[in-house]
Formats: C-alpha cells, structure tokens, sequence
C-alpha cells in the first residue's frame, strides 16, 4: 500500500517521486541548518529559559531530519 500512498502523494503534490526524494533530502538538511542556528543562539543566550528553549528547537529539528532519512532509506 505504501506505492499506491506514493503516488497519490505525488499527484496531490504535483511531483515524481524522484522529485519527492529530492524535495525530503532538502528539508532534511533545512533542519539540520536550523538546528545548527538554534544551538548558535543558545550559545549566546543569557536567559537559561531561552537556553533552553534554543536547545529543545535544535533537538526537534534534528529529530525530524532523522525521521525523514529514515523513511527514506526504508529504515
């Protein structure tokens, strides 16, 4: 079922699926940019709270970056 949930992905999205890859591995590395901002600003915060709060942005972006090559790569 997982193909038939390809295609029609593709088709609502208007994109191949080698273009859905593509457009995956590009959000993926997005969020790993973002995560890397995140840590940097943590770095420069003062207020803990907002240290914090950098720190948890930074891990969900790479969490979801993870997800993503996961599926990707069937794992």
């Amino acid at each position: 079922m997982a193909g038939v949930d390809t295609v029609l992905e593709c088709d609502i999205l208007g994109t191949t699926s080698g273009s859905s890859v593509l457009l995956a591995m590009e959000l993926a590395d997005y969020l790993r940019d973002q995560a890397v901002m995140y840590r940097k600003l943590a770095e420069q915060a003062d207020d803990p709270v907002v240290k914090h709060e950098m720190l948890e942005l930074a891990s969900v972006c790479e969490e979801i970056a993870n997800n993503i090559e996961d599926h990707l790569t069937g794992g």
